[in-house]
């Protein structure tokens, strides 16, 4: 069964879904969902190296069927 926005919370894993070359992670990365905002529409998910260091951030929209896609990405500090 799909997950409704609903069903999404803060410190949770999803998986990023579809890659991002800017940031070096494929599709299917695991991220933490740092926020969720707009009634539970969007998720600000934090991506982070294998050793902690936080690469990134994307945002992710829930469409109806509770399924994610990429808005817009912002890398953090250097590599």
């Amino acid at each position: 069964m799909a997950k409704t926005s609903a069903t999404y919370r803060e410190l949770e894993m999803v998986a990023i879904p579809e890659s991002v070359p800017e940031l070096g992670i494929e599709a299917g990365t695991m991220g933490t969902i740092a926020t969720i905002y707009d009634d539970g529409r969007m998720l600000d998910v934090e991506v982070s190296r294998e050793d902690g260091v936080t690469i990134g951030f994307v945002d992710l929209k829930v469409t109806e069927d509770g399924s994610l896609s990429l808005i817009a990405f912002t890398p953090c500090g250097s590599p």
